[in-house]
């Protein structure tokens, strides 16, 4: 579930909606530009991503330097890996990820993101831009407000 670039896959939108099924997110996804036969997904490293992810040059560059992520690099961070952290909040926290995973063991690193993830009222999968629980209307801490938190401090 550690995406090549930082992000916990497990949050993503398109994760959440291919695994759970989850129709309101299939949805979503839809009236966002994503095609109904893209919403597909097992994660980042897995033989099922959808069409943008196959592309990612993140994937393609590791491949290239014989690392499995982006922090393992010499040349991390990389100017490209810090532009793409500025274009959408999830990547912000992507990044951040990386530079606390140079100095944690990436199993716990997955524990946390497990846990920050998932509804703490009602156990509910949510993902990045999630506000409210769908499922018990608990109220979270998305992606866009931990960023924002992130650039305060």
């Amino acid at each position: 579930m550690l995406g090549i670039c930082g992000v916990y896959c497990g949050a993503c939108t398109t994760y959440r909606a291919y695994n759970d099924n989850d129709q309101s997110l299939i949805d979503w996804e839809i009236k966002h530009g994503m095609p109904r036969d893209e919403i597909v997904c097992k994660g980042c490293r897995s033989g099922l991503v959808n069409e943008w992810c196959s592309r990612c040059k993140f994937r393609k560059c590791v491949s290239k330097r014989k690392v499995e992520n982006c922090f393992q690099c010499e040349e991390f961070p990389c100017k490209e890996l810090v532009d793409f952290s500025k274009t959408r909040p999830h990547r912000v926290l992507g990044l951040r990820n990386l530079i606390e995973l140079k100095k944690k063991p990436i199993e716990k690193w997955l524990l946390k993101q497990e846990k920050r993830w998932t509804c703490q009222s009602c156990g509910k999968k949510l993902h990045w831009y999630t506000e409210k629980c769908p499922q018990c209307g608990a109220v979270f801490l998305n992606a866009t407000q931990e960023a924002r938190n992130l650039a305060t401090r």
